[in-house]
């Protein structure tokens, strides 16, 4: 059989091979073949095995800078669709900080050099690392805040209020809604997620997919 989108997730459509197995009945149809259990358990192996493959590749930080560059988005994208994996895939990820200058840095190696009371790290899903993730692309962002902050904040949603309203009737379903923000520092404005929609950076990658 080629072209078996059966045997390997989407996220995962760049790995080619061959696959040889005595198990599979050959004188059926092929849309009883897809729905073999023998093709499940091996799609399950395969899987297996190319991430412990992309595991081995990260042990050496200048393959796997490659490999990355090429096949990230695949990565985040298998995040998205594969809840059995997504721990072991996350872990292949890699981000820059503010200690990581032009090279990029693992969620893990960011945690090993958090400093002591930091609790918090601006990162979305990826919970293997134990700590709390908080995304700033998304609604509900919470910043330490005086009661003086606080208070001058109220009074600005109260200000503005009804520009939100205009605005809001303005743009139509084009948004869900219009609020004062404090995120913004050298913009008039800025969009955001629901709390439990896509990122914009995963929007593009469906896009990319589609």
């Amino acid at each position: 059989m080629d072209n078996c989108e059966e045997l390997l997730p989407e996220c995962l459509s760049f790995v080619k091979g061959i696959v040889d197995s005595e198990d599979l009945p050959l004188n059926i149809s092929r849309e009883m073949l897809q729905q073999n259990k023998i093709l499940k358990v091996i799609s399950k192996n395969l899987v297996k095995k190319c991430i412990e493959l992309f595991q081995e590749i990260a042990e050496n930080k200048e393959d796997y800078n490659k490999f990355y560059e090429a096949f990230s988005k695949n990565l985040k994208l298998g995040i998205h669709e594969d809840s059995q994996n997504k721990t072991k895939l996350a872990e292949l990820l890699r981000y820059h900080s503010t200690k990581s200058g032009d090279e990029m840095t693992s969620l893990k190696d960011y945690v090993t050099r958090m400093k002591e009371g930091q609790n918090q790290h601006l990162l979305h899903h990826c919970r293997s690392a134990g700590k709390k993730r908080v995304s700033t692309t998304k609604e509900g962002l919470k910043l330490d805040e005086s009661e003086d902050e606080k208070k001058k904040k109220e009074a600005l949603k109260e200000r503005f209020d009804g520009l939100c309203k205009v605005m809001k009737d303005v743009l139509g379903d084009k948004v869900e809604k219009m609020t004062v923000s404090d995120r913004v520092v050298d913009s008039l404005c800025c969009l955001v997620t629901g709390e439990y929609g896509w990122t914009a950076n995963m929007e593009r990658i469906m896009r990319h997919k589609l």
